[in-house]
């Protein structure tokens, strides 16, 4: 992408890209879309790919959004009469794994309500029914001893054979928290707006006094109260430094502006110190905003977070030429000559884990841009 272009001509054409690459590669005969091209996990069938393939589809080619939207249904019924996962997807629809993501209904959920705000689809709103009684289920989990208090934020994850995994974890979730509210809007739901605001006040406790956000929430096995000390970092390194993960982090801030908690979104961008202007190590050190690799690692960026902190910029109406040019760097970068982004930088230039393209990474650039 010439930075010399203008912003309408090149986000047109890099959107345009952008979806022909999805329509020619992405989509699976199931009616699903893969999250990656190339790479081991290039077979995988994602619901989440599949959510920001509808957002990404939906005014250009709206049958095909629909098409996608109506698998998700056809894979969410598969389970519908689980009593730990119904209502919910798995997150890799083609394989055995069966993990059953909060994160990824919210998703599916915000896909589906923008769907029928563009097509009026009376179809989507039984999906959205769905996620949003397995979201709300997922923070239930005082009654089987998973958790000491329902603070009103999901658990991670569950399986069909009722296995848990208790963290509450922000990042993906958050970002689509305030979806809940725009379906209690559109729904007449009245706990679906309790819901929001009881996590949305949750989530104030997620950032660090640095301006980081933590990884999660750990409530303990057995679970203890709640209590504020119990958030953690993804990791701790041997010689102390906590480790934050780059499009967690970024996730969380815009989340926090969506919900409408900008002070935490300006009290990030503080705290955030992107290399060139818009680049961002995929590993961050939680206290510095440096490379949080240990020193001697195979160091990358993870191009979604350009695309990510160009968004949060835009909302906050502080996206200015020099980072947008930054952004047009990393994305000239990473972009392929297929129209896909390789998700995975390395400051020489050369690309991670076999050249993979991402189709999530590829829908954040064009929105910032």
């Amino acid at each position: 992408m010439l930075l010399g272009a203008t912003p309408r001509a090149a986000e047109s054409s890099r959107r345009k890209s952008l979806i022909r690459w999805v329509l020619d590669y992405q989509v699976a005969p199931s009616g699903l879309c893969r999250y990656y091209r190339f790479g081991p996990y290039g077979d995988q069938e994602s619901p989440l790919a599949t959510a920001y393939a509808i957002l990404l589809l939906r005014e250009a080619y709206p049958d095909t959004a629909l098409s996608l939207a109506r698998g998700l249904a056809r894979l969410q019924a598969a389970f519908a009469e689980n009593r730990h996962v119904g209502g919910g997807v798995p997150s890799v629809a083609n394989d055995d794994s069966r993990l059953f993501y909060s994160s990824d209904a919210l998703v599916c959920l915000h896909a589906v309500l923008s769907l029928h705000e563009s097509t009026g689809a009376s179809d989507l709103l039984e999906s959205a029914d769905g996620f949003v009684r397995f979201v709300t289920r997922m923070t239930q989990g005082r009654h089987a001893g998973l958790l000491a208090d329902d603070v009103g934020f999901p658990m991670q994850y569950a399986t069909p054979d009722g296995v848990y995994q208790n963290w509450l974890v922000p990042n993906i979730s958050m970002l689509f928290w305030d979806t809940l509210r725009q379906y209690a809007a559109k729904r007449d739901h009245e706990a679906a707006a309790t819901l929001f605001g009881r996590g949305a006040n949750l989530l104030r406790d997620c950032q660090s006094p640095d301006g980081c956000f933590y990884d999660h929430y750990d409530p303990g096995y057995p679970p203890v109260d709640y209590n504020r000390s119990r958030w953690r970092w993804k990791y701790v390194r041997p010689d102390g430094t906590p480790i934050a993960i780059g499009d967690n982090s970024l996730m969380s801030a815009l989340g926090a502006r969506r919900i409408g908690l900008q002070e935490m979104s300006e009290r990030y961008l503080q705290w955030v110190r992107p290399v060139d202007g818009a680049a961002f190590y995929a590993y961050l050190d939680a206290r510095t905003a440096g490379s949080g690799f240990a020193i001697g690692a195979n160091t990358y960026y993870d191009v979604v977070c350009s695309g990510m902190y160009g968004q949060l910029l835009a909302n906050l109406g502080r996206l200015d030429t020099a980072v947008r040019r930054g952004i047009e760097r990393v994305a000239a970068a990473a972009q392929a000559p297929d129209g896909g982004y390789r998700w995975g930088l390395r400051p020489n230039g050369e690309f991670v884990q076999d050249n993979a393209e991402a189709l999530v990474t590829g829908y954040w650039l064009v929105e910032a841009l």
